[in-house]
């Protein structure tokens, strides 16, 4: 089946190229009425190749002069050159199309599974809404049945209503005989309060003068009292004052005598404060004087330290000096040369 395929293809292209048309996949397919771009697009390669190979070779004529040969390759170099690009732009346009078909299915897809997904979700929408019409039914129910309940129980608070209203004017008229004989009432305890009042404010005017009289005496006498009392006050006040004379002349004569016991004191510091300069004075030069000295001990300590080491070193050359002399028996007998043998051996060398 393939091979009658390619075969087929082959010979549209040789029927196409007898007619003056250069086979393109778009002539083939409409020559065939059927097959596969892709198919005939790599047959047709095939076929190219070989049928240019032959033309090529039953083209070479030896008895055609070279200008012709070459002139005849170039025009035949751009036809083909010319078919290519035709077959090019049929691919290009082939492939724009197949791309616009697919995406095209591509949205028609889309387009459909968003549709499906309306539909689901208007379906559930929908069974949600017959859900909620039993239930807004049910509930329309129950409020049908609280209305009529609450209909009977208005029937039932408006006959106690008519009964409340009976016993309500009963009880007003009641009220009102009531109101009426506690305002009698209270007329006439008006009335005995007011003569109960005139009669305590009348004593009680004549109260008030009695004590309005022994108020007046009672003031008079503080007056006297307290005239009195200040007079007094007058009396320790005068005594006060000489008293707090006197104080002050004591006072100041107080002052006067610390005055002058300050300036002695203070002549007196003075005299300690030159004599603590002059002292201050006498220990700086002391303190310089101890320094010096003391640097002069050290000095002497110094050279003393070297004198000592200069002895210890000599001690110790002597000593040297005389253990070998021993060790070589050189010390004489007699005192008087044993003598002059050690000065001889104690003399500095030079």
């Amino acid at each position: 089946m393939a091979a009658d395929i390619y075969a087929r293809i082959r010979q549209a292209a040789f029927e196409l190229v007898g007619e003056g048309v250069w086979p393109t996949v778009v002539e083939v397919r409409a020559r065939l009425g059927s097959g596969s771009n892709t198919t005939i697009n790599n047959t047709l390669k095939a076929w190219r190749q070989e049928f240019l190979a032959r033309v090529a070779v039953s083209s070479r004529r030896p008895d055609w002069p070279p200008s012709l040969v070459e002139a005849f390759e170039q025009v035949w170099q751009k036809a083909c050159d010319e078919s290519e690009r035709q077959l090019e732009s049929v691919r290009q346009e082939m492939e724009a199309e197949a791309a616009g078909l697919r995406a095209e299915s591509e949205a028609l897809t889309a387009a459909g599974q968003r549709a499906e997904a309306e539909a689901q979700s208007l379906r559930h929408q929908l069974e949600l809404g017959a859900a909620r019409q039993v239930e807004l039914d049910a509930a329309l129910r129950r409020e049908r049945l609280q209305l009529e309940a609450l209909q009977r129980e208005r029937e039932a608070l408006s006959v106690a209503a008519e009964a409340l209203r009976g016993e309500l004017a009963e009880a007003r008229q009641a009220s009102d005989a009531r109101q009426a004989e506690l305002e009698q009432r209270h007329e006439q305890a008006l009335r005995e309060a007011r003569a109960e009042s005139e009669r305590k404010e009348a004593l009680a005017y004549e109260r008030l003068e009695g004590l309005r009289v022994r108020l007046y005496q009672q003031v008079e006498d503080e007056r006297r009292d307290m005239k009195g009392q200040l007079q007094k006050q007058e009396t320790v006040l005068q005594q006060t004052r000489q008293d707090a004379a006197k104080v002050e002349g004591l006072w100041r004569e107080r002052m006067l005598e610390r005055e002058r016991d300050n300036g002695g004191l203070l002549a007196r510091l003075e005299l300690s404060q030159q004599q603590a300069d002059a002292a201050r004075e006498e220990l700086e030069r002391q303190r310089g004087a101890g320094e010096a000295a003391a640097a002069r001990v050290l000095e002497q300590a110094a050279e003393l330290a070297r004198l000592q080491e200069r002895q210890r070193l000599q001690r110790e050359h002597w000593l040297e000096r005389i253990e070998g002399a021993l060790a070589a028996n050189a010390a004489p007998v007699e005192t008087e040369a044993r003598r002059s043998w050690l000065e001889a051996l104690l003399e500095p060398r030079a």
